[in-house]
């Protein structure tokens, strides 16, 4: 039935929010900037209801005519004063019982106070910075336990200046923030905490910390009075002493590392993913046999040769060999690398799929057979290349130049079968910087010994652009075979080609010759286009892939 103009009008005009409950459009205008928000109150339906949503977000880099970095810059505290009115004003107009989340991101610093903590003296002509910054701290003290005192569940607050590169003073955070029962999620950002007692937070579950300097004993304080915490992050944070991270209920931890953290504690025996990048003097991690996924980035700069090194690191690698994923860097395959050369024992891992995020070069190939050697159980495995150079920070390590070795021959130090390559390995993935002599040569190698391998998919990248190679139907199977036979309308012979235009010039010589202005000399053409080269180079590779001799019948090569 066709609707008339004036009826597809009316529908088309017709006001549906209005008819929604009231609990509906409060949730609705939760989702939105506070800012937002409040422009609401001039429309009929909603100016009565905006003072009671259960999300306040106040975010100064989203306010008009703000300038990130000003702040920082300033020789003085200053505060753009209508934002502060702004965030007064809605707080003192909330009519809601509760508040879900309260989010705060504002360019504080209290630069004047931590200098008159450090110095013990204030001069006269600092008092009114000093007594600008303890009035604006109280003043948003005073907000966050206006939100606290309405069952608040999610805190996040930043103190951090975008254009900075760090605070010039670390907010203090006030201690009712860490005794507050009704808390589930808590992020801080740009914080210190100087917890004296047991913190309160018997509902916290999540709990992120970024660049927070944790006074004395706080982290401890913390963690104790977290009953149901199951994720924790630390990320840069400033700690002065030992760290220990005790819970036994924890289920998720990450560690983004300072590099002169002293030393860290770890003991959760419900922990399920471990996530660690950045260097620490000593790490002790026990009690965690239940850990199924585990990614180490660790850049802390050793020498591989000493002892004491190889068996810290042999044992810390050794504690995660019950883990079922594993991410390492490409200082992790480094070590695996010089313990093969040296013949070394590596730890042993039980592992279903490895990840290894490299800096490539050809020091890594050793490490790479090594550690498939000692994942007997490996089904999947990816290699991300982001990065390939002949010249590395590697190169500067003194122990790297006593293995020359043939990269071409590195297979010849597989003296035993690699279990995983015969029974397991099933996938491989392989993404960024592939087209290179000694990744095509490695991948071949993992074509020709995996006996049940159903697919290896290939995310090139040309090392100038970063752009990936183009195929003409990446979704199509690609191994030898089937790529030449998935269009049988298609023209597979050389022969077929050549004859299919019978106006073509089919020999050598004609096309040669056809235009007197071409560069006919094989040399000529290799230097007149760079980028012609590295194509041609690339589709060798593909090819070589493609036609390769492969150990599996299901085996099938994808290129996207």
């Amino acid at each position: 039935m066709n609707m008339s103009a004036k009826q597809r009008s009316c529908v088309f005009n017709e006001d549906r929010f209005s008819g929604l409950p009231d609990a509906i459009l409060i949730h609705i205008l939760s989702l939105l900037p506070s800012k937002d928000v409040v422009n609401t109150m001039l429309i009929r339906r909603f100016h009565h209801l905006w003072p009671f949503i259960h999300t306040l977000n106040f975010d100064q880099c989203m306010w008009p005519g703000h300038i990130c970095g000003s702040y920082a810059r300033a020789s003085r505290p200053i505060y753009d004063e209508k934002y502060v009115n702004f965030v007064r004003h809605v707080l003192l107009l909330h009519k809601g019982p509760t508040i879900h989340k309260f989010c705060l991101k504002f360019h504080f610093r209290s630069f004047y106070e931590f200098w008159q903590r450090t110095s013990g003296r204030t001069d006269i002509w600092h008092y009114d910075f000093l007594r600008s910054e303890k009035r604006m701290a109280n003043e948003i003290g005073a907000w966050i336990q206006f939100a606290l005192n309405k069952n608040l569940e999610v805190l996040d607050l930043s103190f951090y200046e975008h254009g900075t590169d760090q605070p010039q003073a670390f907010y203090d955070l006030p201690n009712c923030v860490l005794s507050s029962p009704h808390l589930v999620e808590l992020r801080l950002t740009y914080c210190k905490i100087n917890l004296k007692r047991k913190s309160e937070l018997k509902s916290l579950k999540t709990l992120y910390l970024d660049n927070v300097m944790l006074m004395d004993q706080s982290m401890n304080y913390i963690l104790s009075g977290c009953p149901m915490l199951e994720e924790l992050t630390l990320q840069l944070c400033y700690c002065h002493r030992r760290v220990a991270l005790l819970n036994s209920n924890l289920k998720t931890l990450k560690l983004d590392i300072r590099w002169f953290q002293p030393r860290i504690h770890v003991s959760c025996p419900t922990l399920l993913s471990f996530d660690m990048s950045g260097a620490v003097e000593v790490l002790d991690i026990a009690n965690v046999a239940s850990i199924a996924e585990v990614s180490v980035k660790r850049n802390l700069i050793f020498d591989f040769n000493e002892d004491n090194n190889y068996q810290n690191l042999r044992i810390f690698l050794q504690t995660f060999s019950r883990a079922k994923t594993l991410k390492l860097c490409s200082w992790l395959a480094l070590a695996f690398s010089v313990w093969q050369l040296n013949n070394l024992p590596s730890p042993t891992f039980s592992c279903k799929s490895l990840h290894l995020q490299l800096d490539f070069v050809i020091w890594h190939l050793p490490g790479i057979l090594n550690l498939l050697k000692h994942c007997p159980c490996l089904e999947n495995l990816i290699i991300e290349i982001t990065s390939y150079d002949g010249f590395t920070p590697y190169n500067a390590l003194s122990w790297i130049h006593l293995y020359e070795f043939d990269a071409g021959e590195y297979r010849s130090m597989v003296d035993v079968p690699v279990q995983c390559l015969i029974d397991h390995l099933k996938t491989v993935e392989v993404s960024g910087f592939v087209m290179e002599k000694q990744m095509i040569q490695f991948l071949e190698y993992l074509l020709a010994h995996s006996m049940v391998l159903q697919k290896m998919k290939i995310f090139a990248k040309k090392k100038t652009s970063g752009k990936a190679y183009e195929t003409s139907n990446p979704n199509s199977l690609t191994s030898g075979k089937a790529h030449e036979t998935s269009d049988p309308n298609s023209l597979t012979s050389d022969k077929a080609h050549e004859t299919s235009d019978p106006n073509s010039l089919t020999s050598d010589k004609a096309h040669e010759t056809s235009n007197p202005n071409s560069l006919t000399s094989d040399k000529a053409h290799e230097t007149s286009d760079p980028n012609s080269l590295k194509s041609d180079k690339a589709h060798e590779y593909k090819e070589r892939l493609l036609n390769a001799p492969k150990a599996s019948a299901a085996a099938a090569v994808f290129f996207y």
